[in-house]
Parts: structure tokens; C-alpha cells; sequence
């Protein structure tokens, strides 16, 4: 209705493009819209002059909940069809529904797959999850360290605890296993509107 649109602002986009988006996110029309506000605050000159606008890495990298992600860039990597981290709305859309408290287990099951499959082969091998915990522990932020030694018993003992067919991988299932198990996991994979 022109109510939604009138509370935040002209949308360039009419009820049937809404509906659409409605359909193919987690979100209510009312929270799409609220969503390009925010996707257009990141870039106001560039959403104010282009019908569609492509925002770079850095300027969707400015948006608080990734910003304080340790794995933000990757998980722009793995939402941008371009592989960049740049992104269009559909994109951000798309992203930030899967974040979305209202998004299922198993959506936030296949995006953490995703980001922690650095090589995109479809397992997670010993050098992704050399990549995780490195991402984790990061020095510059948490003070900690880990010498190579243990970061290594780390992924050891992860390989051991998910990799339920024993060959030396974690496949999507034995992720899935997983993850269902670990208590907390729905909420480090959220991003509140």
C-alpha cells in the first residue's frame, strides 16, 4: 500500500516487485523496503542517480553487523554473483534475509558451509578450516594467538568430531550433523533489521 512506501520514503519499486521480494525472502514487504533504506544509506550519491545501483565491497563492508564480522569479506565473496563483494540490491536482499532471524536452521546450515568452503569444492579440507580458526583467533582483534602447532590440533580435532565418513574432509552432511548439535549456532549467523 502507499502507506509503506510513504514511511520510508519513495521506493522505486512498485507492489508487484515487492510482492516478488516478499515471496523470495524471509521478509515482509514492509522490511524489504526497510532494507533498500538501508542498502541506499551505504551509498546515498549512487542510489539517488541509478535506478539500480552496484555498491562496491567497501561501501557494503560499512554496514555495522558486517563490519564487526571476522569473516565479512568472505561472506560478500560467497552473496555476489560478480565473486567481488559488490553487490546490487537483489544481492544485499538476498544476503540479508538469509541472515534474518526469521531465516531457518538449514538456510543458516548452507550459508556457514559456504563461507567456511574457502576453495569452493564442496567439502570443507584442513586448509579451509586452517582459514576458520585463523579468522576466529585473529591476533590484531582478540589479543590471543595460537602457535601453528595448536591451530593444527584445532582443525584436527574438528576433522575428527564432524568428519563422520573418515576421509579427512567435512562434507555438506557431516556439517549439517554438526552444526544441528552446537547450541548457539542460529544466533552467530544473524543480522537484526
Amino acid at each position: 500500500s502507499s502507506g509503506i512506501n510513504a514511511e520510508y520514503g519513495a521506493s522505486r519499486y512498485n507492489q508487484d516487485e515487492l510482492a516478488e521480494f516478499q515471496d523470495l525472502t524471509y521478509f515482509t514487504k514492509r522490511e524489504v523496503l526497510h532494507v533498500h533504506k538501508r542498502f541506499c544509506g551505504l551509498s546515498p550519491e549512487k542510489a539517488k542517480d541509478e535506478r539500480n545501483p552496484v555498491l562496491s565491497k567497501q561501501e557494503i563492508l560499512s554496514l555495522p553487523e558486517l563490519a564487526a564480522n571476522p569473516f565479512n569479506e568472505r561472506i560478500l565473496d560467497v552473496f555476489s554473483q560478480s565473486g567481488d563483494g559488490r553487490m546490487n540490491f537483489e544481492e544485499f536482499l538476498d544476503m540479508m534475509s538469509q541472515f534474518s532471524s526469521k531465516a531457518p536452521l538449514n538456510t543458516k546450515i548452507d550459508i556457514a558451509f559456504r563461507i567456511y568452503d574457502f576453495n569452493d569444492d564442496g567439502e570443507i579440507c584442513e586448509k579451509d578450516l586452517e582459514k576458520v580458526v585463523l579468522f576466529l583467533i585473529q591476533p590484531s582483534v582478540t589479543g590471543g594467538n595460537l602457535s601453528s602447532d595448536d591451530r593444527q590440533k584445532v582443525v584436527n580435532n574438528v576433522i575428527r568430531e564432524m568428519d563422520m565418513d573418515d576421509d579427512g574432509t567435512i562434507s555438506y552432511l557431516d556439517f549439517k550433523h554438526g552444526m544441528s548439535k552446537l547450541n548457539g549456532f542460529e544466533e552467530s549467523f544473524k543480522i537484526t533489521l
